[in-house]
């Protein structure tokens, strides 16, 4: 799907905080960083906003909206989170494939079930701290966004452009070894992606 801009209807814009968030990030992930601009070069700028390589990231959970949550409970959620995840094991994960996610496209990953567990203790961490805390189910298999749609209704082109840049891509893994409890900016989203900055407030090591 190519044609006139004109007739496209850009996506809805939210400038502004979006609120703290729970993710895993990738600082030192050379190969998901060489691999994702590779894959970057071939994706379309007229339609999709490319993510910062320095901004990727897992999102696990949302933990508040803005101005919901105060700066003394972000730390006690962290301290928290530290404890719940004493136990827990830094952990593999397979970057497998390139593929459309809502008109966004991003990285496949996998295992679901050692993401899910590390989901569940910084979940456990934070409503303990703040039972009203604005959680979010995600609508999608846990992956890594690299570009965000500019417009609507791009789901078609995302699909053909992840099978196109991703047909080089051939799966490797990463090792997670901490999430961060974040403060997410939109600066260019379609509903339910965010295009994010990472301030860290606080991070833990899942180990």
């Amino acid at each position: 799907m190519t044609g006139n801009l004109d007739s496209l209807r850009p996506c809805p814009l939210e400038n502004g905080p979006l609120g703290y968030y729970w993710f895993l990030t990738f600082d030192h992930a050379s190969k998901l960083h060489s691999r994702t601009t590779e894959c970057q070069q071939a994706i379309d700028p007229a339609y999709f906003e490319t993510a910062p390589i320095d901004g990727l990231h897992l999102t696990l959970d949302r933990i508040s909206r803005p101005d919901t949550c105060t700066f003394e409970q972000r730390a006690a959620i962290a301290v928290a989170a530290q404890h719940a995840c004493r136990n827990l094991r830094p952990f593999s994960l397979s970057v497998d494939r390139l593929t459309n996610i809502r008109g966004a496209i991003g990285f496949v990953i996998s295992p679901v079930a050692p993401v899910m567990e590390l989901r569940d203790a910084l979940r456990a961490a934070t409503i303990s701290v703040l039972p009203q805390a604005s959680l979010k189910e995600s609508m999608s298999d846990p992956h890594v966004t690299i570009a965000y749609p500019v417009f609507e209704g791009l789901e078609e082109m995302a699909a053909g452009t992840a099978e196109a840049a991703g047909s080089a891509v051939h799966g490797f893994d990463v090792v997670t070894t901490e999430a961060a409890l974040v403060s997410a900016v939109d600066v260019c989203t379609a509903p339910g992606h965010q295009l994010l900055n990472r301030p860290a407030t606080s991070s833990l090591s899942a180990q």
